[in-house]
């Protein structure tokens, strides 16, 4: 396979170089070498991180490098390993196939003539194990994502669960988690309510990651019922973030025969992790949370 490489300079003189690459030439002695091994070592992991911290010691062997910085075609996947540096030479990976994304090499000073050369040939290797591991990365998010919310899965939260409380445990902070329940509509709703109900359901499961912090996770548990796990988060902080998503809900409506017929309400139980918990334990404390708000006529917070 022939790969196309396009490369691009940058440095803090802002100096630009473009051109196009076309892989054909061989490496001789130590250089050939290195191709070879890097040819059987990035098959080992599909791993992006692993596979480009791979990349990034072999290679600095031959050619000076601080850090590698990948992104992928859509933006969606980016890695970095190791420190910034001043001066950066990128390369867009693109083949017969497909187009693999933008690699930049980072160091403290201007790469020569020779040094890029080098780059440029040695990148051959990574093209396939790339491409597996941004295929492998695809099939994972797949496998753990809700498709009609697009938030995290049951499964998703489980494993994320077991970490959060190890970490939790480990460093003695707090951990709280709060199951979420759309409020039944009743036994007349029409068809049409409960089918707005799920469209409503969709838009509120976005609602709640906005309102969310970055360092909390939200996952579809159930049909219409979603976990929220906070990190570092007691029960009173628990109890304000759950105050804020069931208001949220307060303008999501069901229409009929264009009337407003109905205001979706939420209940909410909430547990907070204690030294004896695990995943199941914690789970079931919040799912018996959220009974109670229900039983007591739901659009209630409960712990």
């Amino acid at each position: 396979m022939v790969v196309s490489v396009h490369a691009k300079m940058q440095s803090e003189a802002n100096t630009d170089k473009s051109k196009q690459i076309l892989h054909t030439e061989a490496f001789v002695g130590d250089k050939h070498d290195l191709k070879m091994q890097l040819t059987e070592v990035l098959q080992t992991s599909l791993d992006l991180n692993v596979l480009l911290s791979i990349f990034l010691e072999r290679v600095s062997t031959v050619v000076r490098l601080d850090g590698i910085h990948y992104i992928s075609d859509d933006a969606i996947v980016t890695a970095t390993i190791a420190k910034q540096a001043s001066h950066s030479c990128g390369y867009r990976l693109i083949t017969n196939e497909d187009n693999l994304g933008e690699i930049i090499f980072k160091r403290g000073k201007k790469f020569t003539e020779k040094e890029l050369s080098i780059l440029e040939t040695l990148l051959s290797p990574l093209i396939h194990p790339l491409r597996n591991a941004l295929r492998f990365n695809a099939a994972t998010k797949a496998a753990f994502a809700d498709p009609v919310t697009g938030i995290g899965n049951k499964v998703h939260m489980m494993g994320d669960l077991e970490r959060e409380i190890d970490l939790a445990k480990r460093h003695n902070q707090a951990l709280s988690v709060l199951m979420i329940e759309v409020d039944s509509l009743g036994k007349t709703a029409s068809k049409a309510l409960i089918k707005q109900s799920k469209l409503a359901t969709t838009d509120l499961a976005q609602r709640i990651v906005q309102l969310s912090r970055t360092t909390d996770s939200i996952y579809r548990y159930e049909s219409g019922t979603f976990m929220a796990v906070l990190t570092n988060t007691d029960r009173a902080g628990a109890h304000v973030m759950a105050k804020r998503i069931s208001d949220s809900a307060h303008d999501l409506v069901l229409v009929e025969d264009n009337q407003e017929v109905q205001k979706l309400t939420l209940s909410v139980g909430m547990a907070a992790l204690t030294g004896t918990d695990s995943s199941a334990s914690l789970i079931d404390r919040a799912g018996k949370a959220l009974n109670n708000a229900k039983k007591r006529g739901g659009n209630l917070i409960h712990s």
